[in-house]
């Protein structure tokens, strides 16, 4: 054991070094990634991950700096970066929790757990407050680092400095590392297992080997710290690691960050995997776009004009025909109105097809892209007022849900409303999105225990779209006087235009 010990002892260097440099290079894999428009889980809380691999691989790379520094500088200026590496610590492994809390929070599906989000913040504050009253207890533990500092045993010159940073050190891993490793492990386990019949076995691997590796790091970096004298620190430390095994626990620690860091940068390919399919997609809805558009365009420019094509020449024979036809004359309009009701069926069909593709996620966009269709192939008259200085910032699956919701609504209004007059208001705020649709069309009864507007299968789809969004729809009408519409619905983000 000594021998093994006296190795890693003279190679410390290089162990300190790594082990920094898995945390700040798993953190640099994350801020690259581009996390902004995925809709996975897992994408919202890893810039907390980031954080915490940036911020504690330069908490380490202190063990190297901060000994080179103090052979030229005082010994109030070396304390003075112990201290802050110390912060730096602190605020690593809250991060770290936030992670946890975050992640935990997202993949679980459970509401209940978002109100944890302030606790990093409250154990973060907690740790200052209990370093600063116990080490205040307990006193300094030896006199003199000054040699030890000197030798560059920076570990035994935090303890030999004073009671603060060494008590630091053991409450940031208990109160910080501990539980955010564990519910780190605990939320990766959970992202395993919801994308694993989507995702690249790899992915999957990394997702649980990352699991395993923040168990064990919950262990290693959060269960074990420098020697303290109060229990459970002064049984289980680094020192006691030592003399068992002979291997410093920064070993231990570099080894887990590296499994930590691997499994990592595996399971970031899901995010790829996320991008190829939207891009498949992408590519898919516009050649769906560019079919309609030519099944649309054959239909309004070959049959639609074949029919008022029909439609004059029965004009001119019923011209033609004389007093006493009355009975060719009552067939001939039958005929008439019969083409005009297939043209009217034929345009509907063409604004279907028109409004059936989508390729935006603009709330405002969608709307006019819709009401520009119902525009060209119908005489009704639309206003279409916007409001508010937010621009809401919708996923692919929002946009398509509320783009089916709102081509659904004016398709009512088009087959049953007989409306003249359609006015659109759309209400932009920073939190919820409002859309309110009225017309003057013919209206219905809303029977008293349907007043939530389940009214026939179109107000029933839209009701389950809205669902959906996570969005309250309202829908009043009477006969003769109407029918308006009105839909709020709550935005995760939005970002403020001029």
């Amino acid at each position: 054991m000594p021998v093994i010990a006296e190795i890693f002892e003279t190679n410390r260097v290089i162990v300190l070094t790594v082990y920094g440099q898995v945390f700040f290079v798993l953190g640099l894999a994350i801020a690259l990634q581009s996390l902004k428009r995925s809709v996975l889980a897992l994408a919202r809380p890893l810039p907390w991950l980031a954080g915490f691999g940036i911020v504690h691989g330069f908490h380490e790379w202190g063990y190297l700096f901060i000994p080179i520094q103090s052979g030229y500088l005082p010994l109030p200026a070396t304390e003075g970066l112990l201290v802050l590496q110390l912060a730096m610590k602190g605020v690593s492994f809250a991060l770290l929790l936030q992670f946890g809390v975050e992640l935990l929070a997202a993949v679980s599906h459970r509401p209940i757990l978002g109100r944890l989000r302030l606790l990093p913040a409250v154990a973060f504050t907690a740790w200052g407050a209990l370093t600063l009253i116990v080490s205040a207890e307990v006193g300094p533990f030896v006199p003199d680092p000054g040699a030890w500092l000197a030798e560059g045993r920076i570990g035994e010159a935090l303890v030999a400095i004073g009671a603060p940073l060494a008590v630091g050190d053991v409450l940031a891993r208990w109160l910080l590392a501990l539980p955010g490793a564990a519910l780190a492990a605990w939320g990766l386990l959970l992202s395993a297992r919801e994308v694993v019949h989507v995702a690249r076995p790899p992915v999957v691997a990394g997702l649980r080997a990352g699991a395993v590796a923040f168990a064990v790091y919950a262990l290693v970096g959060g269960a074990v710290g420098m020697p303290v004298p109060f229990a459970p620190g002064s049984v289980l430390n680094g020192v006691t690691l030592l003399d068992a095994t002979g291997i410093p626990i920064e070993v231990f620690r570099s080894a887990t960050g590296l499994v930590i860091a691997v499994a990592i940068i595996l399971a970031l390919d899901l995010f790829e995997q996320e991008t190829d399919r939207a891009l498949a997609e992408a590519r898919r809805r516009e050649l769906l776009r560019r079919e309609r558009e030519r099944i649309g365009r054959d239909l309004h420019d070959g049959i639609v004009q074949s029919i008022y094509a029909a439609g004059l020449h029965l004009d001119e024979a019923t011209a033609a025909l004389g007093a006493d036809d009355e009975g060719p004359r009552r067939r001939i309009a039958t005929v008439m109105g019969e083409l005009e009701r297939i043209s009217g069926d034929i345009r509907r069909m063409i604004f279907d097809l028109r409004s059936g593709s989508l390729d935006t996620t603009d709330p405002e966009e969608i709307v006019r892209s819709v009401a520009d269709e119902l525009r060209a192939n119908t005489l009704v008259a639309l206003d279409i007022q916007v409001s508010g200085a937010w621009e809401p910032r919708l996923s692919p699956e929002q946009a398509g849900e509320l783009h089916q919701l709102v081509h659904e609504a004016f398709s009512n209004i088009l087959r049953h409303a007989q409306a003249r007059q359609v006015t659109v208001r759309l209400e932009r705020g920073r939190r919820r999105l409002r859309l309110d649709i009225e017309d003057d069309g013919v209206g219905f009864d809303v029977p008293a225990d349907d007043a939530r507007g389940s009214r026939g299968e179109g107000l029933a789809n839209m009701r389950r779209r809205a669902e959906l969004l996570g969005a309250t729809l309202h829908v009043h009408s009477a006969l003769a006087r109407g029918t308006s519409l009105s839909l709020t619905m709550p935005v995760s983000a939005a970002r403020r235009v001029s």
